[in-house]
Parts: C-alpha cells; structure tokens; sequence
C-alpha cells in the first residue's frame, strides 16, 4: 500500500520529536524555543500537533514550566531512541554516524570495557561508542529516560511504571577489603567482623551500590555501619589511600588483585567472605530492534562472557 503525501502529513515528524524532547530538557517551551533557534509559537505549535498525532498530553505546563505527564514520560525515551536511530542510518560518507550511548560504572570501566573495546575493534563497521561514568542508580534513571542506549551497572532502580527496561546478567564478581602491602595492623590469618571494626576505613561514597552492598555485610554480621575517615567517589582513590596509610578500604576482587600483584596493597581474608554480586546489562526492550544497538548489545554479551572466565580462572 503506498501512503499518500495527505497520510504523510498526520504521521509523526522528525521536527516534533525534537521539539518534544528539547522541551523536556529545557522544562518549559520558552527555553526549548531558545535551544532550537526557534520562535516559541513555533515550538508551541509543534507540541500541539504532537499531542494530536500521539493522542495524549505531554507536558502539564504552569508558571513553572512543563512536566512531562504519565503518558509523556513513556513517549519521550522513546522519542529520543528515535532520534538517535536517525542519527545512526545510513548517510552520506562525508558524515559521521551518530554514536551509541553506553552507561558504566567505575568497576566495569576496569573489567569489562576493555574486553569490549577488543571485541568491537574486530567488527568491519564498529560504530561509534559515547560512554558516560556514573552510579548504578543515575545510569538506571538515564536508560528509563531514554537518554542511553545501554547501562552496565550492579544495580536495579526503581521501575515502578516503567516495564520496558530489560535487566540481564553479564558477570558475578566479589568485593574484598585491602590493607596497604606493608600495613602492621591487619593479621595475615582470616579476621572476623569485630577485628575489622576496630580500624579505620576509607569507603566509597554512601550512594554507591559497593556502599550500600558493604553496610548490609556488616549488618547482617550485627554491628553497626562503618564510619569511615574519609568517603571517595572512585574505589581507586580508597585503593592509593590505603596503599600508603593504616586505612582499609574495598575495592572489586579483580582490580583488588591486580593492586597487590604490583605491591600496592593487600587483599585481607575474613572469616565470612563479603558477597558476590551480579552486574547487569540494563537497555528499553524495543531499543535493539535498532540493528545498530543489536550489534552491540552482542558485543557487550560477548565481553561479559570473557569477564566471566577470566573472573572463574583467578
């Protein structure tokens, strides 16, 4: 069936989607109108017919800008997958193809994306990658928002409303305590909970899912969580602190090990070792029937498999 140039014209256009999504960045239609070099009737007109095509509010507009409506916000990570599909087809060679959008946490920037990054420089038309670092729960928000393609993170966020994100394993991997390699104060024999209460500590921010994994040890050990000296927003940071101080600290077990291969530190045994826990793939459902995102969402499969090894090898 051939569509009519009339049936083109109700169909939903490449210029709403970026109207719709600017005006979710800027909050309102006026700082939307001004991003896009526009006049805001203009941007007001292309919201308009949005609505109409898409049957639904949006936004809730006030004195205090526009707000997304239940209805815009399972809309508008779809609009921007949208754009970002566009911005990935075929095109001219003397344009660039837009990128992939790849969420990580600290830990995985270490253990998976250089197998990743092997992996994709096997591929006859890899693509580009943008990554971004951040927490588990900022990289769950980002992929509800549509705002990434993909997130590797340790963490689920909270979904409510939202059944569309997928959520797969890709590795386990532990968390262990360190000591500095020449450290007088830790034992060489297994130490239990009370002993290691009694140093001092260097831990990752309280917002990180490391955190949050190590006060829940020591809880269900019945103590208390672990104040610590100082707080950091990368474990590499406790790594260095505890490396040249008395302070312990946690790190992931393979970056851990690769520290005290060189001397750096010591990973310290304990009676009950802290538990392993899974990092995910987290992606919208639809989002890979872009063949590019396929492409790597495989990949990212494929480097989880080889993380997986490695990790079972040590």
């Amino acid at each position: 069936m051939v569509e009519s140039k009339r049936d083109s014209q109700r169909a939903i256009q490449r210029r709403h989607l970026v109207a719709i999504v600017a005006i979710e960045d800027g909050k309102s239609v006026h700082r939307a109108a001004a991003a896009l070099e526009l006049a805001q009737p203009a941007v007001s007109r292309l919201l308009s017919e949005a609505e109409q095509l898409l049957g639904g509010r949006l936004f809730e507009r006030s004195s205090r800008g526009s707000r997304p409506t239940l209805f815009g916000e399972r809309i508008l990570p779809q609009a921007r997958a949208v754009l970002r599909g566009f911005e990935r087809m075929d095109v001219s060679p003397q344009r660039e193809r837009g990128p992939v959008s790849l969420g990580c946490i600290a830990r995985a920037m270490h253990t998976l994306l250089p197998a990743l990054l092997t992996r994709v420089s096997q591929d006859a038309e890899p693509g580009r990658l943008r990554v971004v670092e951040e927490s588990s729960a900022y990289l769950w928000d980002a992929v509800s928002r549509g705002m990434l393609d993909f997130a590797i993170l340790r963490k689920r966020g909270d979904s409510t409303g939202d059944d569309d994100i997928v959520a797969e394993p890709l590795y386990d991997e532990r968390t262990v305590i360190v000591c500095g390699a020449d450290a007088d104060g830790p034992g060489r024999s297994p130490l239990s909970l009370d002993d290691l209460m009694r140093h001092r500590w260097v831990l990752p921010d309280a917002r990180t899912s490391s955190r949050e994994a190590f006060d829940r040890y020591c809880s269900d050990g019945g103590l208390p969580p672990v104040q610590p000296v100082i707080e950091t927003r990368a474990f590499e940071t406790g790594l260095a602190l505890a490396a040249r101080t008395g302070l312990l600290s946690i790190a992931p077990e393979s970056i851990a090990r690769q520290h005290a291969s060189s001397g750096m530190v010591r990973v310290l045994r304990t009676r009950v070792p802290l538990p392993t826990s899974p990092t995910l793939l987290a992606f919208k459902r639809w989002a890979i029937e872009d063949p590019v995102v396929a492409r790597w969402h495989a990949h990212i499969h494929d480097a989880g498999t080889s993380v997986r090894k490695a990790l079972k090898s040590r």
